[in-house]
Parts: C-alpha cells; structure tokens; sequence
C-alpha cells in the first residue's frame, strides 16, 4: 500500500547541544559578523579600518635590513645620541629675530646694512678658534659652512646676521654668534672741488649729515657752497654752506658731493680761469664762469679729438699740491655719470 508523503516524512532528531557546540557556533557567528562589518567599512565614502601587521620574531645573527637604525643596532655599534629637545623652534628663531625689525624705524644715521663688498668679521664664540674674515659676494651671500654654503646677508644688519647664522648652525645646541663689519666697502660717495681729501669713499652708516662729509674731506675755507648730485638722472642740489641748515643735509650712497665757490668771490686773486689740454682741438687759458661743467668745457674749446675715454681734473689742495681725478667722458656724454663743476684753477687733460 502506497503511503503519502506526510506519511513518509520524518521529524529529525534533534540532540541537545553540549557546551563545546554552543561556544564553536558563538564563534563563528563573531567571525561572520566582522567580515560583513568590514565589507561595509571599505565603501568609498567610509575610511578603511587600519591593518594589522603581523610582527615576526626577530632572527638571531646578522640580517640585511633597509632600515639603518636596525642595521646600526644590530651591529653593535654605539649608542645614538639622545634628540636635543631643548633646541630653540623655527617659530622661537623668528621671534629673535624679528625682535630687531626695529631697525626699520630707526633713522638712516644710525643703521648700517651690509651690502656686497663690505668685509665681515664673524666669531663663534662656542669654539676656540672660530673667527674669521668673509667678504660678501656679489650675490649678496657669503660662504659660512657651519650654516651652509650660501647665507643671504645683503641688505641685513650685522646683529640679524649674527641671528641668521645662529639659527643655522646644529652642531652646537646655543650657538653664540657675532658679526661686525671689518671693512665698509659697499656704501660709495665721491667728493671732489675745494676740498683737500678728495675721492671715493665709503659711508659707515645708511646717511651721514654733511658736516662729517666736510670734517673728513677737509673743504677749503674760501669755499662757499655744496653741489650735491643724488643720481645722474637728477639736477644738483645747491646749498650754501654759510647755512647752519646745510650741515644737516643728508648724504647717502651713491651721491656725488662738490665744494665750489662763485668765480665772483675770487676775481681779486685772479684765479677765475681754467686750462685745457690733450686731446682737444683748442688747448690753453679758457675763462671760467660759474658752474661751468667739465663737459661744458670740452665742447667751449672746440671738442675733443676723435673719441677720448678719459679727462683728468687736476686741482690744488690746501697745501698747494696738485690732486688729479679722472672721470670718463664716455659716461658723462651719455649721462651715466655725472659731470662736475669746474673750480677756478682746474687744469684739465683729455687722453684716450
């Protein structure tokens, strides 16, 4: 007799779970809930969850490792040096620093800031033998190792340098820097007319008020004003030095300064003219009037012959002897440099 299928079908058996089933089934249901919840983690706009890196047991002896410090270990070598934690910041160093922006504010008499050709003496005071002479390059840097091949100490004052190469220096913790200008090459005026010390010479500060350019140059008593020429783009700026406010006039790199006279005030000695001679095509005794140029000059004795470089003012000082400058009449013509007033005595010499 054919029996149905409920007939045939069968309750299973079902034995009570030990302890050990119940914990297997606990576990791998924890397993199986992890990878769903890591699947659902590494979607775009979720971050991954971090990796573990299993750690292998270090292998005893020599192993070839990309890591120096564990080369470095494993051979036995020294000890590292401890970090120097106490080291000042960058953020500490530009406070230092930036304490002597002061200097901006301060007036150009009494500021001085290296340029190129001015000669520092720096000295670490940290070793015994530590100074020496650097002469700044046309780049405005200087060669100091200890802080790197290449410092830019142009347009700086000699305190900030000494910060500068501070804060560069790492292989003392504090180290003690001082800078001071051995040789002010960079900061150039020229002096000439009435005067017994006449030439080029170097500013020790940013400005120097006129009566330290007349004190040093020497100007002749029968003197009576000061040209002085900013660039040689602009007119001259006349001052009579009977002005107690002319002393006061600054005097900055680059300037041109010349004491002179009015002819007027020496026609009873009988010096009011000028000689000219060289390679010019009228040399001899010319008149001189006031503030008749050196180029001026040229062209009242008929013009030079072919093209001459040079011109040599020669002039009388206090004590009589003559002093020569020489000026490039190249320059002067296309208004490079600039063309000084003519004194009374002037002997002039045009030579190629």
């Amino acid at each position: 007799m054919n029996q149905s299928p409920i007939e045939n079908f069968r309750v299973p058996n079902f034995k009570p779970l030990s302890l050990a089933g119940v914990f297997i089934l606990t576990i791998t249901a924890s397993l199986f809930g992890q990878t769903n919840d890591s699947s659902r983690k590494n979607n775009p706009f979720s971050p991954s969850p971090p990796r573990k890196v299993k750690q292998e047991a270090p292998v005893p002896g020599p192993t070839k490792s990309n890591s120096l410090e564990v080369s470095f270990i494993m051979q036995g070598g020294p000890e590292r040096p401890p970090i120097q934690e106490d080291r000042p910041t960058i953020a500490q160093t530009t406070f230092k620093i930036a304490k002597n922006a002061d200097h901006a504010s301060m007036p150009p008499t009494e500021i001085y800031k290296v340029a190129v050709g001015d000669v520092l003496l720096i000295s670490l005071k940290n070793a015994p033998q530590g100074s020496g002479y650097y002469t700044v390059r046309p780049d405005g840097t200087i060669d100091f190792p200890l802080a790197g091949e290449n410092v830019i100490v142009a347009d700086q004052t000699a305190e900030i340098i000494g910060e500068i190469l501070s804060a560069g220096i790492i292989i003392f913790r504090d180290a003690q820097v001082e800078v001071k200008v051995r040789e002010y090459g960079s900061h150039k005026i020229t002096v000439s007319g009435m005067v017994d010390r006449a030439g080029v010479k170097s500013l020790q500060r940013e400005a120097m008020p006129l009566f330290a350019i007349r004190a040093e140059a020497g100007v002749d008593a029968r003197a009576t004003k000061v040209l002085i020429t900013r660039t040689p783009q602009q007119d001259r700026e006349t001052y009579a030095l009977g002005d107690a406010k002319t002393d006061n006039i600054l005097v900055y790199p680059g300037n041109t300064v010349e004491f002179t006279t009015e002819v007027g005030n020496l026609r009873q000695t009988g010096a009011m003219y000028y000689f000219v001679s060289g390679e010019i095509v009228t040399a001899g005794q010319r008149e001189l009037t006031e503030g008749l140029t050196l180029y001026q000059a040229v062209i009242a004795s008929g013009g030079p012959k072919g093209d001459p470089k040079k011109a040599i003012i020669r002039r009388k000082n206090l004590s009589g002897v003559l002093v020569a400058f020489e000026h490039n009449l190249r320059s002067i013509r296309g208004g490079k440099s600039a063309d000084p007033v003519l004194s009374p005595g002037d002997v002039i010499e045009i030579k190629n």
